[in-house]
C-alpha cells in the first residue's frame, strides 16, 4: 500500500456566518460550527480516504481541543504521531459576510513541535512526504520541516506542498519562499498564490513556469476547475459552479486527493479529476464536525 507522511498544521477552525450589516458590538443569530481542521490535517484525511496509508507529524496543546483533534486524525485512518506542548492547539476563526470572507489564525501549538522528538522511522515505510507551506514560513517549525525533508531527501521520496496564501508569500518574498521548498517538489497553488508564485496571469503561462521547477501539480482554478501538470504532460479538469460556498479547505482536500490517486496509478486525468471532486466535496459540506 502506497504510504504518505504528512507534517504540518493542525487546527480547530470555527465558521462563523454573519450579516454583512453586522455592525461593532452587535449581536446576530446565524451559523456558527467547529470542525476538525489545519492545512496539513485535512490534506492527512483526504489522502486516508482515498485509500492510501497515512501517518501524521505535528504538534497539539494538552487541552481538550488537542485531544479532539488527535481523534479526528485516528477516526479517519491517519497515524498519529502527534507531539504534545503546554500550549493552547492551534485554532482557525473565519467569519463569512457575503462573499467576502475574514480569517484570524492563532498557530499555538503548531509551533511547539519538537525536531529532535521526531521519529525517524515513520519515514522509513513512506513513499512520498506532504508539507504544509504554512509550515515552511514558521521559524519554529522550519526545524522540523528540514530534519524531516532531509530525511525524505535521503530516501529519494517525492515530496509536494501546499502553499500558503498569497499575502504570506508576498511578506515572506516570492524568492525566500521559493528557495525554502524542496528540488523538484510537487506543488498546488490556486491562481492568486500562482500568479504571486510567477508573475503571469494567464493559467496555461503559470503552469508551464511552475512546471520548470516543480515536477508535478496542479493550478486550482475555482469554478474553471484545475489545470493539472507532470512534466510535460497536462491536464484541464472542468467543473460545475457552486455558489455561496465556503472555501476554507479546499485546496488541502484537492491536493490530498491528487497524491494519493497519482501515487497509486500515475495517470495524471485520473488524479485530476478526483482531486476536483473531493475539493467540490468539502465545499458542498464543509469539514466533518467536531464529535
Amino acid at each position: 500500500m502506497i504510504r504518505i507522511v504528512v507534517l504540518g498544521d493542525l487546527n480547530l477552525d470555527v465558521h462563523a456566518r454573519a450579516p454583512s450589516a453586522l455592525a461593532a458590538g452587535e449581536e446576530a443569530r446565524d451559523l456558527v460550527r467547529a470542525t476538525a481542521g489545519g492545512a496539513a490535517g485535512t490534506f492527512a484525511r483526504i489522502a486516508a480516504a482515498h485509500g492510501v496509508s497515512v501517518a501524521f507529524l505535528g504538534c497539539v496543546g494538552t487541552d481538550p481541543v488537542g485531544d479532539l483533534l488527535i481523534r479526528s486524525l485516528e477516526d479517519a485512518g491517519v497515524e498519529a504521531f502527534v507531539q504534545r506542548a503546554d500550549r493552547p492547539s492551534g485554532a482557525i476563526l473565519t467569519l463569512q459576510q457575503g462573499a467576502e470572507r475574514t480569517m484570524v489564525c492563532s498557530r499555538g501549538a503548531n509551533d511547539g513541535i519538537d525536531a529532535d522528538r521526531i521519529d525517524g522511522s515513520v519515514l522509513g515505510r513512506a513513499d512520498h512526504l506532504h508539507v504544509s507551506g504554512y509550515a515552511f514560513l514558521s521559524s519554529a517549525q522550519r526545524p522540523a520541516v528540514e530534519r524531516v525533508v532531509g530525511l525524505a531527501g535521503g530516501r529519494n521520496l517525492s515530496i509536494s506542498v501546499d502553499p500558503p496564501p498569497a499575502n504570506l508569500i508576498r511578506d515572506q518574498g516570492v524568492a525566500a519562499f521559493l528557495d525554502l521548498l524542496p528540488v523538484g517538489a510537487w506543488l498546488f497553488p490556486n491562481r492568486t498564490e500562482g500568479v504571486i508564485l510567477t508573475g503571469v496571469s494567464e493559467p496555461d503561462a503559470i503552469v508551464d513556469r511552475l512546471a520548470t521547477r516543480f515536477e508535478v501539480g496542479a493550478l486550482t482554478l475555482g469554478a474553471d476547475g484545475s489545470l493539472a501538470w507532470a512534466e510535460e504532460a497536462r491536464h484541464a479538469q472542468t467543473v460545475d459552479p457552486l455558489h455561496s460556498v465556503d472555501t476554507t479547505g479546499a485546496g488541502d482536500a484537492f491536493a490530498g486527493a491528487f497524491v494519493a490517486v497519482f501515487l497509486g496509478t500515475r495517470d495524471l486525468a485520473r488524479a485530476n479529476a478526483a482531486a476536483c471532486r473531493a475539493a467540490r466535496g468539502r465545499l458542498r459540506t464543509g469539514a466533518r464536525p467536531i464529535p
